[in-house]
């Protein structure tokens, strides 16, 4: 197989040099292979581990040969053994929050502790960073968190957070995060390594650098593997310059991969606007379409996939293709549940009493969201409402009933076939011959107010253009 200059230097790093590096992998670059072919070339004898993103990552490099796990499967076991827990519980916060606080105080402030204490955990508080009442309030800051109730207090549901910290960590139950924070905050030993390679280090936080460090041998090197202009998980915990960070702390060199064998050169010359990348000597000119409305529900061909910044277009146009008789499913099952604990939370008694709690539900969140000035918390309460609506409007009039929309929901969320639906952060890692980039103008968002959510969601314009191997239409819902 014919290497490109970028992996040849690559490869010479990996063989011959004894420091870390940094490999910006711009998308469709070939990061597999040339992660694969890296290790191969490793000198004799290098213990190495490869720490993937997901399991599916894991599983796919482990089938070619590489010893690739992800953080969690790393830590899985020996957290477990040191908590004293048999197994994973992820309902531990929510249990905690109701079995210690009384019913008031979990009403106001356990939604907001639990987000925080999750938080908290990935930026390593209690464990690499001081637990303090100004660390705390940043990441409410950050994050945009704040009671349920109006005009409740931050300073009390910063202390509710702050106890259900240290209750999480007393306990004998172990959740997701658990199996990374408490490796760190009680020093579990874990296996070293003289070679690290780790996937998607642009959405790594501190509690994963952290871990870098405790499976590193003293003269082991670290070579991290990412692109910064897809860093889109922020509102998760990501550091958002989490490769300048490993760069600076392990002293990385930087290596480019900045060819793309995925997509055209037309989509290149398209998102080239946000971040610089170079299409393959032999790619396709392919073509950018800006068709605006002009588009058929009959256009969409089954492999085809559709991207959009919300969620609630996807769900409109799902079921103008399902009406259409053009197969079809929406990417999200956590989406889909998200909805339906939306819906159980209102309790209401039909349909209609639903559609009538859902609206005060909407206009008093959105309201609460305003007066903080928090426009992005705005925008994804409308579009969780809109969403709900939608589906309410898709019942058939003889199955108008609450059972019957959480069914829909689940069936929408669940399907594998047809045009591929899914909101811009749900395609990533995604690709299709033909992409339809819904409602293009509605991305970048007005509603990103913080620096770090501005260059979010220019990454987030990257990862939707370069979905797109051949084709990208940019489309908008008509009004």
């Amino acid at each position: 197989m014919k290497y490109s200059p970028y992996q040849e230097a690559i490869f010479a790093f990996v063989a011959f040099s004894p420091d870390s590096a940094i490999v910006q992998a711009v998308a469709g670059s070939g990061k597999t292979t040339t992660i694969v072919e890296a290790l191969n070339r490793a000198p004799a004898g290098t213990n190495s581990i490869f720490l993937a993103f997901n399991k599916a990552i894991s599983e796919e490099l482990k089938a070619r040969g590489v010893n690739a796990r992800t953080f969690h499967s790393i830590t899985y076991s020996p957290a477990l053994r040191a908590i004293g827990a048999k197994t994973v519980n992820t309902n531990k916060l929510r249990e905690l929050t109701r079995a210690s606080f009384p019913p008031d105080v979990n009403r106001t402030y356990g939604n907001m502790a639990q987000k925080l204490v999750g938080l908290a955990r990935n930026a390593g508080i209690g464990a690499i960073a001081d637990d303090t009442e100004e660390a705390w309030q940043a990441l409410a800051d950050r994050h945009d968190i704040a009671p349920d109730e109006e005009g409740a207090s931050m300073v009390t549901g910063i202390t509710v957070a702050r106890q259900l910290l240290q209750l999480c960590n007393a306990s004998k139950e172990a959740d997701f995060d658990d199996l990374l924070y408490q490796v760190v905050r009680l020093n579990i030993p874990l296996p070293r390594f003289d070679l690290v390679m780790v996937d998607e280090s642009q959405d790594t936080n501190a509690i994963q650098r952290a871990i870098l460090r405790k499976v590193l041998t003293p003269r082991g090197r670290v070579i991290a593997v990412g692109d910064s202009a897809q860093a889109i998980y922020g509102f998760r915990g990501a550091d958002s310059s989490s490769m300048a960070l490993i760069a600076k702390e392990f002293n990385c060199t930087p290596l480019p991969l900045t060819i793309t064998y995925r997509c055209a050169s037309a989509i290149v010359d398209y998102a080239s606007q946000w971040a610089p990348l170079e299409a393959a000597p032999d790619a396709p000119r392919g073509a950018v379409n800006a068709l605006g409305t002009e588009w058929r529900l009959t256009d969409f061909a089954p492999d085809d996939m559709v991207v959009c910044r919300t969620n609630a277009p996807l769900i409109s146009l799902a079921y103008s293709l399902i009406r259409a008789r053009v197969p079809c499913h929406i990417m999200g099952r956590d989406i889909g549940a998200g909805l339906t604990s939306l819906i159980e939370k209102l309790q209401p008694k039909g349909i209609d009493a639903l559609a009538e709690k859902l609206g005060a539900w909407r206009d008093r969140e959105a309201a609460k969201a305003a007066l903080k000035g928090d426009d992005a918390k705005v925008a994804a309460i409308l579009d969780k409402a809109d969403c709900i609506m939608v589906l309410i409007d898709s019942l058939p009039e003889n199955e108008r009933t609450v059972p019957a929309l959480c069914r829909t929901i689940d069936s929408l969320f669940s399907g594998t076939t047809g045009v591929t639906l899914a909101s811009i952060h749900k395609s990533k890692g995604l690709e299709a011959d033909t992409v339809w980039w819904l409602n293009r103008s509605a991305c970048p968002s007005k509603w990103a107010k913080q620096a770090w959510q501005q260059e979010q969601e220019r990454n987030l314009c990257y990862v939707a253009a370069t979905r797109a191997k051949t084709t990208l239409n940019l489309i908008e819902a008509a009004k």
